[in-house]
């Protein structure tokens, strides 16, 4: 399996206080190859930590429909920005 070298990136995402499910649409192999960064209203990033701040989860045929769906632990803050981006070097 291969990976493309096209945008890997989906988002940014709006907040709306809710909202936990974000889908991205890249290949990856694991759920380790995805890294979720989240800018609040000012507009200073962090980095989420994976199994503590969110989980992937991977689409079975990554050839076929690439991608997955990021679940944050608590809803993304009205107002932040949610970058789901690929950590594959």
């Amino acid at each position: 399996m291969t990976i493309s070298t096209e945008l890997r990136k989906a988002g940014p995402f709006t907040g709306n206080g809710v909202t936990t499910a974000f889908p991205f649409s890249f290949k990856v192999f694991a759920a380790t190859d995805v890294a979720v960064t989240v800018a609040n209203t000012q507009g200073n990033e962090s980095a989420l930590a994976l199994g503590a701040d969110y989980a992937v989860a991977l689409n079975p045929d990554q050839d076929a429909v690439p991608g997955g769906t990021v679940t944050l632990a608590a809803p993304l803050a009205s107002g932040h920005r949610l970058t789901v981006t690929s950590a594959v070097p």
